[in-house]
């Protein structure tokens, strides 16, 4: 059963008012570049983590729920005001699921690198979820199917 859980967010999304008011909105062009690039990252890394688990290739969903796991917005070299601007514009609630998602694609890591086929899908389906969520409670405006639930 897929959790019901989700993380990743477009950059141009109005997050939701009831949390903070400014959200992806109150960042500055460059820091919503960043946050553009890891969904774009992470969109392209799910895909080929799905097409690798379909074909049983563990080395390749390892090394790519690393490379998702490795993208966390929050431990790129960002500039101290970058990391205020982040902290200061984004709702808590956003920040916990990102941190949810990046950890879940650590534990899918580890379970390919021991070709668990179960805890990798586990894993792949909690990473989903993550992503519904956060669609459905942040991004539902750009999402249109979410904003009709």
């Amino acid at each position: 059963m897929i959790k019901s859980l989700g993380i990743i967010i477009a950059a141009t999304a109005i997050l939701s008012a009831n949390e903070n008011p400014k959200g992806v909105e109150g960042l500055s062009k460059e820091t919503r570049a960043l946050l553009a690039d890891e969904m774009k990252h992470i969109e392209k890394g799910m895909h080929h983590i799905f097409s690798s688990i379909v074909k049983g290739e563990y080395e390749e969903i390892s090394k790519t729920a690393t490379d998702i796991h490795n993208s966390f917005i929050f431990a790129q070299s960002l500039t101290e005001t970058q990391r205020a601007e982040l902290k200061a514009n984004l709702p808590q609630g956003f920040i916990d699921l990102d941190r949810s998602f990046h950890a879940a694609a650590a534990k899918l890591s580890e379970a390919a690198e021991f070709e668990d086929k179960a805890a990798v899908e586990e894993n792949f389906s909690t990473m989903t979820g993550l992503c519904v969520q956060c669609h459905s409670t942040y991004a539902a405006q750009r999402f249109h199917a979410f904003s009709e639930q």
